[in-house]
């Protein structure tokens, strides 16, 4: 027994250890800003400073709203505080600052040691240049005396409880899974004259099939992932091999470009994955009230860049708001991925049509364009992971669909597809549950 309860407290001291260590990690929650940055600026176009206030004003709301929901409940500690945001022109003009961001420009000193003080309270920021401006982001440290209790505290529980367990009679069942297989992931099959090992039993049975459907989807989405990761690693190392030896400036720009290129595939794809495994591995996503017209207003501005640039049309047909309570990323990942597939595989000086309205107590979306469709052998396909058409010339990762059939199969709803606008391209209609906002 002292034995046993040595090694639990070993187990203990090594978990808080380690996620003590990766909460206190300045490079790893620098990296998560980072990427917070890159998410915000795709709201941001060059030249139009009301509406990238306005859009950066309801993105602060909204992801902030959604960080005091979800971060302090599954922190189980006070909330730490709003992130802040800070967004400049690259003339250093102020285009928009969340409450407590000072209105002078922190010195670049300050904000290289990657943590400063705003009105007495420490901040880890991060901050990146695009090409509307430049992107500050500020994240509210969260004090030792808080991290700490609440670690040394989230194992005692599991493990006190795995200590009871194993100082139970338990030889028989013990003996039984030893000589199990080690990838025998079916249904226990012993018999059990012991009423009280059958709720054990039926718990390790439900946990051998949660784990056996786990590994087979983690076994499909890693080797699908590394199918697909083999085309863009290829050309980044392709690229860098000749970016290091070419001596002409003109062709080290190309070789540079073409980098570049190669690294964004590569990194959409593996947001795209995280994204998808991220659906696939929640059984329910909270709710939260939210406006779904703001919501999609906002996803057609950060796709504004691109459809201008295509000469194309962006509508959208809605009620002037429409409060719901849903999944918000799960709703976020229908509308971005849908609109997205439209701009991208949508022709030139097109039109792309968004309609949301709330319909018989559901949320009713359909985003509709005029392009080239889609064939009809590639139809039955169309929501499969990694799946591209044949005659898709656009780059992509073939994972948008999956991930929009994943999210609304994860919210009840259903998803179809038509004939686009004018008997051109296509139309997804998808329904979702809704609740309104009590």
């Amino acid at each position: 027994m002292l034995v046993l309860l040595l090694a639990f407290a070993l187990i203990w001291l090594a978990l808080v250890g380690w996620e003590y260590k990766e909460s206190r990690s300045s490079e790893s929650r620098r990296q998560v800003l980072w990427n917070v940055t890159d998410l915000l600026s795709e709201v941001l176009s060059p030249g139009r400073m009301e509406q990238n206030r306005q859009a950066l004003q309801t993105a602060d709301r909204l992801f902030n709203t959604s960080r005091r929901i979800n971060v302090a409940a599954k922190v189980e500690i006070d909330h730490p505080g709003d992130l802040l945001i800070s967004a400049r022109t690259r003339q250093g003009e102020r285009i928009y600052a969340s409450p407590g961001v000072p209105a002078t420009a922190l010195p670049a000193r300050d904000l290289n040691k990657g943590v400063v003080q705003l009105k007495g309270k420490a901040y880890r920021v991060a901050g990146r240049l695009y090409p509307a401006g430049y992107l500050t982001v500020f994240e509210p440290l969260i004090p030792d005396e808080e991290v700490l209790p609440f670690l040394t505290k989230r194992y005692i529980v599991p493990l006190a409880i795995s200590f009871s367990l194993v100082l139970l009679p338990l030889r028989r069942l013990a003996d039984y899974l030893n000589r199990r297989a080690s990838d025998d992931f079916s249904p226990l099959s012993m018999r059990l004259p012991y009423r009280e090992l059958k709720p054990i039993v039926q718990a390790l049975d439900q946990l051998l099939r949660r784990s056996r459907d786990s590994i087979a989807r983690e076994r499909t989405i890693v080797q699908d992932a590394a199918h697909e990761m083999r085309t863009p690693l290829a050309v980044i190392s392709t690229q860098a091999h000749a970016l290091a030896r070419e001596e002409d400036a003109e062709a080290r720009q190309q070789n540079l470009a073409a980098l570049e290129q190669a690294v964004a595939r590569h990194s959409h794809l593996v947001q795209q994955l995280l994204r998808l495994a991220a659906l696939e591995g929640v059984e329910s996503e909270r709710r939260q009230q939210v406006d779904l017209v703001e919501v999609t207003r906002n996803a057609l501005i950060g796709l504004l860049p691109r459809a201008e640039e295509k000469g194309m049309e962006l509508e959208l047909e809605s009620p002037d708001g429409l409060l719901a309570s849903l999944a918000l990323v799960s709703f976020l990942s229908i509308v971005d991925n849908l609109l997205s597939n439209a701009v991208a595989y949508g022709r030139a000086g097109g039109r792309v049509r968004v309609r949301l309205a709330a319909v018989d107590g559901r949320i009713e979306l359909a985003v509709t364009d005029d392009g080239p469709g889609i064939a009809v052998e590639d139809k039955p396909h169309l929501f499969e992971r990694f799946y591209r058409g044949k005659a898709t010339s656009a780059p992509g990762s073939g994972l948008g669909l999956a991930i929009v059939w994943q999210a609304v199969r994860a919210q009840g709803g259903r998803i179809r597809m038509t004939e686009g606008l004018e008997g051109r391209g296509v139309a997804f209609h998808v329904s979702l549950p809704w609740l309104s906002p009590s």
